[in-house]
């Protein structure tokens, strides 16, 4: 059984949330899949669930595919003591409209135990010249069958 678990913010109405929960929706008809969601705030979904989802605070006896969307959830999820293979999906590049220490961004990103997929070819183009660690895969929205490609073939 390959278990998958999203590390996000809060389920509420955004982008982000409306297209995860669309395709760990899809995922649940899968064989041999688990997919779950691990949130830092609760808040009502912006649409229905069909997989668990838990408290951030039981992150750490989640010991499979954990994949985290921003530079915080990423700090979490490192500093989690959990033996997780950990991805950061960067959903957006934070420090492009954000003011953001460039030490702290870069020792988090060029973790090694930390894999970075990005959401476009250009956004890894962008994230290879800011950190100079090349993505290991492009996602758009959340598509479960790209998602599956890039953890299978890591």
């Amino acid at each position: 059984m390959l278990n998958i678990a999203a590390v996000i913010e809060h389920l509420g109405p955004s982008q982000k949330s409306f297209y995860l929960i669309k395709e760990f929706n899809k995922a649940i008809n899968t064989n041999n899949i688990c997919v779950s969601v691990f949130f830092q705030k609760s808040t009502v979904p912006v649409v229905p669930l069909m997989f668990s989802s838990k408290s951030v605070s039981f992150l750490s006896g989640f010991h499979h595919n954990a994949i985290c969307t921003s530079i915080n959830e990423a700090d979490l999820l490192l500093k989690s003591s959990n033996n997780s293979n950990k991805y950061l999906y960067l959903w957006d590049l934070e420090w492009l409209y954000q003011p953001k220490d460039y030490s702290s961004i870069c020792k988090i990103l060029l973790d090694q135990r930390l894999s970075i997929i990005a959401r476009s070819h250009v956004h890894a183009k962008l994230i290879e010249n800011f950190c100079n660690k090349k993505p290991i895969g492009i996602l758009d929205n959340w598509n479960f069958n790209e998602l599956m490609g890039i953890i299978c073939n890591k």
